[in-house]
């Protein structure tokens, strides 16, 4: 099934910019608060919870349920995973979870490049068992999913396990008491491998990698060398507070 496309400005303007909308600071600061797969760096936790959704989406019979606190990293391993699924699975990538079904099967298919349809439940069943006759499958990756509606949650749970794997779902969510309601989307996968924060090594691995991805000046980098230790204790490790501290020494040099 081909979907209508939109023009390409319509589809720039539906891009996706990050959590927080577009930052121009990115471009140049490694430690920007925008998820992007190419500033990855490799930890043992990362690694094991990007290996087990990439497992869970493989075995579609369940959602795969990514639980960390806030600031772990659950938005970039997402996209992460976006990037990393294989060709035949089509990833949605969803921000903000606070929609309908009618909602996110429209936001669905704009991601997807089509214009608005004015019933467009069945035309998102139809992409993806048009997907699934090929191989493939339509994969929705749900952000902040604590905030889903119930009725959303539900109709999820429904449509998953009626679609034979054609759709899949991944979340990402803290879990607190908003949280309950995705209990309407039935069993799920508890993924749990990014709930700790980075130790001592690994925080220092990250911004010393992140410098050199981003081709910080030598002085620079040696700056924040030398305050490894300090950074670590200041943000407990958590990735979101490390990159927010080094930001704030390189706007500083």
């Amino acid at each position: 099934m081909e979907l209508p496309k939109r023009s390409l400005d319509a589809q720039r303007e539906t891009a996706y910019e990050g959590p927080r909308g577009p930052n121009l600071h990115a471009a140049r600061d490694p430690f920007a608060d925008v998820p992007n797969p190419a500033l990855y760096v490799p930890r043992e936790a990362s690694d094991r919870a990007l290996r087990d959704l990439l497992a869970a989406v493989e075995r579609p019979e369940r959602p795969a349920l990514l639980l960390a606190p806030p600031g772990h990293g659950k938005t970039l391993l997402l996209r992460l995973l976006a990037a990393r699924l294989p060709a035949p699975l089509r990833a949605v990538y969803v921000p903000n979870p606070v929609l309908t079904p009618a909602e996110l099967c429209t936001w669905t298919l704009g991601s997807l490049g089509s214009p608005p349809w004015a019933d467009p439940v069945p035309v998102v069943a139809a992409y993806a068992e048009h997907r699934a006759a090929a191989g493939g499958a339509l994969v929705w990756l749900v952000d902040d999913a604590q905030l889903l509606p119930e009725e959303t949650a539900r109709w999820l749970g429904h449509v998953l396990a009626h679609s034979k794997g054609a759709l899949r779902l991944v979340l990402a969510a803290i879990e607190d008491e908003r949280g309950k309601t995705l209990d309407a989307l039935g069993p799920r996968v508890r993924i749990e491998a990014l709930a700790k924060p980075m130790e001592r090594g690994e925080t220092a691995s990250y911004v010393l990698e992140r410098l050199v991805r981003g081709a910080v000046r030598s002085e620079l980098r040696a700056r924040c060398k030398a305050a490894l230790s300090e950074l670590h204790e200041a943000s407990g490790g958590i990735p979101r507070e490390v990159s927010a501290a080094c930001s704030a020494l390189l706007a500083r040099a």
